[in-house]
């Protein structure tokens, strides 16, 4: 008998250590999920603040405004989700500033509404701060119900390419844009006159020469040729300026109102003291002429102001006389591309201060002297598809007898998550 009250005492210690190891394996396990939740949560936190940060660096770099910046990455942040919850950061954890490169991570980045980047070693920046409390099942039983995940992610609009200086002539007709040699554009309408009956100015038509871009202001003399022509081959310079682009990246574009911007002919800069003072805007004496081209509509009178029509498979256009114009093309000749898109307005200031604009494969737009009349600098999104950027001039027909221009700086950036 004793045997047997020995044997029903050992399982009942064996139930003992049953419980205790379960109550420890299931520890473990609550422990296990506990951590792979956390660990779930702090990824998903990240992601969000990396999608906040990109969104607000890249509403900043089209508005200029830091508040705007801000609900735009809270916005965005909210369609991710961390622990089955959307996620919610303030705005006041969206910080607008400047990034160093040349610094450590952890120093880099210093919060500024106004700073100015080189654009070199500083760029602008927004650094987005998240957190998000994780209920614990494990840490409940020693009296931590919660733990908190943070995340911090540092977007940058850093330079993809050493910013480039091309001087882009007043005869530079931007709807030549992807022609080949020869092509030609500014062709006249049934309507025109010039000088009344005397015809002292016949209209001329652009030729496009790709390898005869003119970088001179030089006054020519020879009453047999029209001003800007190569005297070698007796071609007029028409092509506007191209410029390598990056599909998607983002553009700024400066034309200092200053000395280096020199023409030679009623319309451009000056820096003589004859009064010429048009500038890449399109102001002449704080007054703004508004053109259309001629040849997108050889049915209308020549100066007819309107956005309709086409030439060479690029949009028309309503723009300030004399102001620099841009157009992206996909590395084909535009005349033989499809559908041409809509035109677009420029006639009012209200228009030409934009902060950003998108345009379309083909679309002429306005890029002035890339500043809106307050000096906020303006913000071009490349097309997707886009390999070249051409800049020219804007008049209504016979680009060909201009001369003089403007030195535009074009840098390029792309949105870079830094930290």
């Amino acid at each position: 008998m004793r045997g047997y009250r020995n044997a029903f005492r050992h399982r009942g210690v064996a139930v003992v250590y049953i419980i205790c190891i379960m109550t420890v394996m299931l520890g473990f396990c609550s422990f296990a999920v506990d951590l792979g939740r956390v660990q779930t949560g702090k990824t998903e936190l990240r992601r969000a603040a990396d999608a906040a940060a990109r969104a607000a660096v890249a509403s900043y770099s089209t508005t200029g405004s830091a508040s705007t910046a801000a609900s735009a990455g809270a916005a965005i942040a909210a369609l991710d989700q961390c622990d089955g919850a959307a996620v919610s950061i303030p705005t006041a954890s969206i910080v607008v500033g400047i990034w160093d490169n040349t610094k450590s991570s952890a120093t880099a980045f210093t919060a500024t509404s106004n700073g100015v980047p080189n654009n070199t070693t500083t760029f602008t920046a927004v650094q987005v701060t998240a957190s998000k409390k994780i209920p614990l099942l494990f840490g409940a039983c020693i009296g931590a119900s919660t733990s908190t995940v943070n995340a911090v992610s540092t977007a940058a609009l850093v330079s993809i390419v050493t910013p480039v200086t091309k001087y882009v002539a007043a005869h530079g007709n931007p709807w030549l844009a992807g022609e080949p040699k020869g092509t030609l554009a500014s062709v006249p309408d049934s309507n025109y006159t010039s000088n009344g009956s005397s015809k002292t100015h016949p209209w001329k038509n652009d030729i496009a020469n790709p390898n005869k871009v003119d970088t001179s202001s030089t006054t020519y003399t020879d009453s047999t040729q029209v001003a800007s022509t190569d005297y070698s081959s007796g071609e007029p310079w028409g092509s506007p300026v191209k410029v390598p682009v990056t599909p998607g990246s983002v553009i700024q574009i400066s034309v200092p109102d200053d000395s280096n911007n020199v023409g030679t002919n009623s319309g451009y800069l000056d820096n003589t003291g004859n009064g010429i003072s048009t500038y890449a805007s399109g102001e002449n004496n704080g007054t703004y002429a508004i053109y259309s081209n001629d040849a997108a509509n050889s049915n209308l009178n020549q100066g007819s102001v309107t956005t309709s029509g086409s030439e060479l498979g690029i949009s028309n256009i309503a723009a300030p006389l004399n102001s620099m114009l841009g157009v992206f093309t996909d590395g084909g000749v535009p005349a033989d591309e499809g559908t041409v898109p809509s035109g677009k307005d420029y006639s009012t200031q209200t228009e030409r201060d934009y902060g950003s604009v998108e345009p379309q494969l083909r679309q002429m737009i306005y890029v002035g002297d890339g500043q809106s009349s307050t000096g906020q600098q303006q913000t071009i999104i490349v097309p997707a598809n886009a390999t070249e950027l051409y800049l020219g001039t804007m008049d209504g027909h016979e680009w060909s007898n201009n001369q003089g221009g403007f030195n535009a700086t074009i840098t390029e950036f792309d949105i870079e998550l830094v930290h």
